[in-house]
């Protein structure tokens, strides 16, 4: 009998450990990733703020994960069409977005020609935000938005403001600042920042919307009149800078730029799993984040998957809405 019962015991035993293996085997059977270099498509020409972060970003990513992330700029159409080239690779996670709110959100919105919409990614994470500055010429005698808004109101549409093209996310934040404020502006689309920025020096145009980054440089020389940051937030770069949003005439402008990392359709969990882990060690590493906010750049708290694919959401609606202003 004893045997017996030994043998059933045994049995059952050796029943246990198979199935515990059976169990443990498809997260055993997971194919390494990365297990070749991989490619960070930056819809964007190289040099600029964008392209900066996402080569610094690059060469983090590639050390945490074990292999090269290698950068690649693909411009064109308001960044369609680098979004376009990886919506196109294979789910493989070896060709990445560098996306931002320019090339993900607002460029399908403003340019149905684009053949794509925010929901067709695979979102990863939102590495990174930088701020807008609202400036003005300093001939034009205003130091605080609330002047801009009493002269605005007395000559409707005759400030010019300039902007980096008629469907950017300059021209966004133009339009939430005249509905937020009551106020209609004559908007000026440049080709680029450097254009709107030298003609706004030489005073060609009464006021520009810029990032803080490129904002920095002429606040600080006194050659542009900083009336305040297009967010709820001051930026910690430029402290003494108020936002908008602390006038008495605006409230509740906030238009930034966000980076994010962003896949094809149909990318893998354990993929998407593996990047996401490297992402929030890289975010939560003090001497990158302090590196980035020197230059303009604010680390954002490390949010999952599928918190980043609420927030996409969100913001395809919010810049419909203004779309439609």
């Amino acid at each position: 009998m004893k045997s017996v019962m030994s043998t059933r015991y045994w049995r059952l035993g050796l029943l246990g450990a198979c199935l515990a293996a059976w169990v443990t085997l498809p997260a055993l059977a997971q194919p390494k990733y990365p297990d070749k270099p991989i490619t960070l498509i930056v819809p964007n020409a190289a040099g600029g703020a964008t392209d900066n972060l996402a080569r610094a970003f690059a060469e983090e990513l590639g050390t945490r994960l074990g292999q090269a992330v290698l950068v690649e700029n693909v411009g064109g159409a308001s960044g369609a069409l680098g979004a376009q080239r990886v919506l196109r690779s294979a789910p493989d996670g070896l060709t990445l977005l560098f996306g931002t709110t320019s090339d993900m959100v607002v460029t399908p919105i403003a340019n149905r020609s684009a053949g794509y919409s925010p929901g067709d990614f695979t979102p990863i994470a939102k590495l990174g935000v930088t701020q807008f500055m609202l400036l003005a010429n300093p001939g034009l005698g205003v130091t605080s938005v609330d002047e801009l808004v009493a002269r605005a109101k007395q000559k409707p549409g005759t400030l010019s403001l300039g902007t980096t093209g008629t469907s950017s996310l300059q021209a966004f934040a133009a339009v939430a600042l005249q509905r937020a404020a009551g106020i209609e502006v004559l908007a000026v689309p440049y080709k680029g920042g450097a254009p709107m920025m030298n003609d706004l020096l030489a005073g060609q145009v009464d006021l520009g919307i810029t990032t803080v980054p490129t904002a920095i440089g002429q606040v600080r020389a006194g050659k542009v009149t900083a009336l305040g940051v297009l967010s709820d937030k001051r930026a910690a770069v430029v402290s003494e800078v108020p936002t908008v949003n602390e006038s008495k005439t605006v409230k509740g402008v906030q238009i930034e730029i966000w980076a994010a990392l962003a896949g094809p359709p149909k990318l893998s969990q354990h993929i998407v799993d593996t990047l996401s882990r490297a992402i929030q060690a890289l975010l939560t590493d003090k001497a990158f984040v302090e590196r980035r906010a020197k230059m303009g750049d604010q680390a954002p708290p490390y949010e999952p998957a599928v918190d980043f694919a609420r927030f996409l959401a969100a913001e395809e609606q919010r810049y419909r809405a203004l779309a439609l202003a």
